[in-house]
């Protein structure tokens, strides 16, 4: 009898993230579920053999290769190095008190970011005071975008001993290393640091870095083509280092955006998204174009960027040059995780053996693409369809997934939580309305994901599916979906009575909690109405909640007691709205005491308990 993947399986998943190349040598973060939490080791192959990489923390990450062909990274806090055939060091080079948070090699020594926590306290942006109640209710620290601790952060250069540069209250990234001693970095904004005297030169430019991307300098040295953010997305753009005015850049061929979300749960920890090509001034990027990660060539002129798209096997997440000519990489398939790999002369290698392996085991998914006109006419809107294996069965149940966000898509990429659906017997649809990123900035408004549009679109496109794929049955469909894609299922709940059964996660179904209890809180919107009694009635007519009267759809609500960002009344309030509404309707609220916003990332137990009661619901009343 086949394999057949269970939400369980999810702790058996490697990932990787984080590829660093010197001459030949790969290293990488391998990230796995290991004594019940997600723990970061470090992968080195050198000369063709594997070694880890470790100073014995469960939080190895960010490995860089040095000038001189030392691997460095940070284990726990602590800086730890090692040559590729020798013993691995720690580095005494971080302050007392403090712990190191990233890094970056440079010319004799190493630039670092450390901190030393100070107090809890409301996140940024909140108007008001937070009593010190994180340690308290057990949440985790940065898990939730929620109540964050306050830190002290110095930014540091260690060469045989350690001087502090600067030292504040926001976040530095070190982000490339310039000719002439100067380092790169990102404090909201681009700056230069000259690393003997400390000196911080702003750079007159109203960019800051996207992510936790390290720009690609020039060899020599006049500029960095860097991520910016832009909108909801981000870009590629160029840098100029030499203190010189240039005319801006002229794009040509742009990508719709870098691929940083084509994967919806992957580890990322410094992708390493750009590179140099073989050529002078020509760089390879993984971009995205129409939900498909892709790959690149950017030629960068006097006054203008030239993007041309280039094969590339798999969905590319990262990518380096190596000292042959090949190129090291973290690719992903349809069947499994981005991996590590080396691509030459078109053949594709695994880096550390086999991944994954177990996955090769379970029976092949068929994946298709769906297109077709929004019902206004203004855009072409893209899904993708998973087949089950077959099973005999003439007729397929759909199983419709919104993806959270709104800033997010659905790529061809491996996910284990529909392949558990799939091999379930359900065919899943993966739609792409209106509002999602990867594939231009006029699709991923946020504006249609909010007044409606998002959900005619998603309805448009399962119109669409069951016209070209007669074997779905339209009489058997659920809707499922976490966060935003929690919002639109509760919305579909209580729009429609095309779905057999909902499955709201983590969802937002009172948008005025949202303002007034999330830790996104306190946003100025009320200046776009004309009182606060407009700005209520205008909330509250976008919330699930409202409608509750309307909804016949058997309704399953999922969330966990410890959300920040989506505050847990939400799910109090749709249940017992639904349940004093329709008293004869099936309503069911399943909470989890420990969980957070990011559960999948957190709590394998959770994950696995949330997606295994949201298949058991379907197949009660989708299938039943």
């Amino acid at each position: 009898m086949p394999m057949r993947l269970r939400s369980e399986d999810y702790g058996r998943l490697e990932r990787f993230s984080s590829l660093t190349v010197q001459g030949s040598h790969v290293a990488a973060v391998r990230l796995a579920w290991r004594n019940h939490v997600w723990a970061r080791c470090i992968l080195l192959n050198a000369e063709g053999e594997n070694t880890w990489v470790t100073l014995g923390g469960e939080q190895e990450c960010c490995p860089a290769f040095g000038p001189d062909g030392r691997l460095w990274f940070v284990s726990d806090g602590r800086i730890g190095c090692r040559t590729c055939f020798g013993e691995t060091e720690q580095v005494q080079a971080v302050p007392e008190g403090f712990e190191a948070v990233s890094l970056l090699p440079v010319e004799h020594g190493l630039a670092f970011v450390c901190r030393r926590e100070v107090r809890e306290t409301a996140p940024e942006g909140c108007q008001w005071d937070m009593p010190l109640v994180a340690e308290e209710l057990h949440y985790r620290a940065d898990a939730d975008h929620g109540f964050r601790r306050q830190y002290v952060y110095r930014l540091c250069v260690w060469d045989g001993a350690c001087r502090t540069l600067d030292e504040g209250s926001r976040p530095y990234r070190c982000l490339a290393c310039v000719p002439g001693r100067r380092l790169l970095v990102d404090r909201g904004g681009f700056m230069l640091v000259d690393l003997e005297s400390g000196k911080c030169t702003p750079m007159d430019l109203p960019l800051s870095a996207a992510g936790d991307i390290r720009p690609v300098v020039s060899a020599d040295g006049r500029y960095a083509l860097a991520a910016v953010s832009a909108g909801d997305g981000a870009q590629v753009r160029r840098i100029w280092l030499d203190g010189e005015k240039h005319p801006e850049d002229r794009a040509e061929g742009t990508m719709a955006c870098l691929a940083l979300e084509a994967y919806m749960d992957r580890a990322s920890d410094m992708p390493a998204v750009m590179c140099r090509d073989s050529e002078a001034d020509t760089y390879l990027v993984c971009g995205c174009e129409a939900f498909r990660p892709c790959l690149y060539r950017v030629r960068a002129g006097e006054d203008r960027l030239d993007f041309e798209r280039i094969p590339a096997e798999g969905n590319t997440m990262e990518i380096a040059r190596m000292e042959d000519g090949s190129l090291a990489a973290i690719c992903g398939t349809l069947a499994e995780p981005p991996r590590p790999v080396r691509i030459r002369e078109n053949r594709t290698e695994e880096v550390f053996g086999p991944c994954n392996a177990f996955l090769r085991e379970a029976p092949e998914i068929a994946w298709h693409e769906i297109r077709t006109m929004s019902q206004d006419g203004r855009a072409e809107l893209t899904a993708f369809l998973l087949m089950p294996p077959e099973n005999g069965m003439e007729k397929r149940p759909l199983l419709v997934w919104a993806h959270g966000g709104p800033s997010g898509f659905w790529a061809p990429g491996f996910s284990l939580e529909t392949a558990c659906a799939c091999h379930r017997g359900y065919a899943v649809l993966l739609p792409n309305p209106r509002g999602s990123t990867g594939k231009n900035a006029g699709y991923a408004d946020p504006e249609p994901a909010f007044d409606g549009t998002a959900p005619n679109d998603v309805l448009t496109l399962v119109d669409e599916t069951l016209r070209r794929f007669p074997q779905l049955e339209a009489e058997r469909m659920g809707v499922l979906g976490g966060s935003y894609g929690g919002y639109m299922a509760a919305w579909m709940a209580v729009h429609t009575k095309r779905f057999r059964a909902a499955v709201p996660i983590k969802a937002v179904t009172n948008w005025l909690f949202i303002h007034f209890k999330s830790s996104q809180a306190g946003q100025p919107v009320l200046d776009e109405y004309r009182d606060f009694e407009d700005f209520l009635v205008d909330t509250l007519r976008s919330s699930p909640v409202c409608y509750a009267g309307e909804c016949a759809t058997p309704v399953l609500v999922i969330h966990g007691e410890k959300d920040q960002q989506v505050p847990v009344e939400n799910a109090h309030q749709f249940y017992t709205a639904l349940k004093d509404a329709c008293p004869e309707l099936p309503v069911r609220l399943m909470l989890l005491p420990d969980c957070c916003h990011r559960y999948s990332l957190d709590r394998l137990e959770d994950f696995a308990a949330i997606q295994r009661a949201a298949l058991d619901w379907m197949d009660q009343y989708v299938k039943g």
